[in-house]
């Protein structure tokens, strides 16, 4: 639906002429989507907004995807009534829905509260439930050098390892192409293949121990954590009222405490 201007001119028609509702389906790559986007005037400062309607649910995208699949003609409906809900159908499916103040993006109301931006964290406040034990000492028998893994020393090549064959041999059956140009290509190699000996061996090429996990392994030391002490409270809910702002807090013994501020 376009927004009717003196300068509106169809036959200068773009992707720039001003519309007040868009709705249809587009298909961008490998992404289906259902458009619903209006245009909304704020009231305020008269500024215009686009408002894009929430994307659809995985079930109905479903069904929008099997639209752009089956090459038939299919019916897109938008129905938007008085009390300001909407209704988007597919074949007469109901695939989405909902009121045009709560499910688009941005909001068309701006939300009750923000964050006062001329607020600021004190100083010392610590934000930290827990901190490092201070008290706390590594022991003395706490070796970070220890790697997490090592090579098992009891371990044996097993009996018939072919040492000497390696894993991968080249195609014998394989034939330089025709337009090979060694000049401009290089020289030509055989495509690599499984050695067919080591399909009846345990195994093939220079044999490694395997690494087991390492029973000195501590990793890296750090003090245990405990009740930070200048940790006070923790806010749960805010309430206002007309003139008056009731805070509930929980405090680190687990007490709420109401603070009131005027």
């Amino acid at each position: 639906m376009l927004s009717y201007t003196k300068e509106l001119d169809l036959r200068q028609f773009t992707d720039a002429t001003p519309y007040t509702i868009m709705f249809g389906p587009d298909k961008c790559g490998s992404e289906s989507k259902l458009h619903f986007i209006f245009r909304h005037v704020n009231p305020k400062n008269a500024t215009i907004e686009e408002k894009h309607c929430k994307k659809l649910d995985t079930k109905e995208r479903g069904v929008l995807e099997e639209t752009f699949k089956d090459k038939r003609p299919h019916l897109f409906r938008l129905l938007i009534k008085p009390d300001n809900s909407f209704e988007m159908t597919i074949d007469y499916k109901m695939v989405n829905f909902g009121t045009l103040v709560e499910h688009f993006e941005p909001a068309v109301n701006p939300p009750a509260e923000i964050d006062d931006p001329n607020d600021f964290k004190p100083e010392d406040w610590d934000e930290r439930e827990k901190m490092p034990d201070p008290s706390a000492v590594k022991p003395d028998d706490w070796d970070e050098s220890q790697p997490r893994q090592i090579l098992d020393e009891s371990a044996d090549m097993p009996d018939g390892w072919l040492e000497d064959e390696p894993e991968n041999i080249p195609d014998p059956d394989a034939d330089k192409p025709d337009d090979w140009d060694e000049d401009m290509d290089g020289e030509w190699e055989a495509p690599l293949i499984p050695n067919p000996l080591c399909q009846s061996a345990p195994g093939c090429g220079v044999w490694k121990r395997p690494q087991i996990d390492n029973p000195l392994y501590k990793g890296k030391w750090f003090p245990a954590l405990i009740n930070n002490p200048n940790y006070k409270v923790k806010l749960l809910t805010i309430y206002r009222f007309v003139g008056i702002e009731m805070h509930i807090i929980k405090t680190l013994e687990g007490h709420l405490k109401w603070n009131f501020k005027l």
